[in-house]
């Protein structure tokens, strides 16, 4: 009686590990095809984008406006000035003119 609880158990554990197997097998065979799908997209859409730019027909492209393009500019001067701006910490002098620690 135990030998063939055991014989069925481990039937169950190979026909286990035969599904996961098959499974696995299943999901790789799915997502290489999916990534080539997604490559073969790509590659046109690379491709369609490069044929226009070198036609020229990306003529659609409204050209920036001159102040939009002044405020751009102000704007990456601030950040640049904001990256170059060190904070200053001013350690006051106590009365006899030695600075003060911040314990106190």
């Amino acid at each position: 009686m135990v030998a063939t609880e055991t014989l069925i158990l481990a039937s169950l554990g190979v026909l286990n590990l035969l599904a996961i197997a098959y499974l696995a097998l299943w999901i790789r065979i799915h997502l290489e095809q999916g990534l080539m799908d997604i490559d073969e997209k790509l590659a046109l859409a690379i491709k369609s984008l490069v044929d226009k730019l070198m036609e020229g027909g990306l003529a659609e492209f409204e050209p920036p406006n001159p102040v939009q393009g002044a405020i751009a500019q102000m704007i990456s001067a601030i950040a640049q000035q904001k990256l170059n701006t060190i904070d200053a910490v001013v350690t006051n002098r106590g009365p006899d003119g030695q600075f003060a620690t911040k314990d106190t």
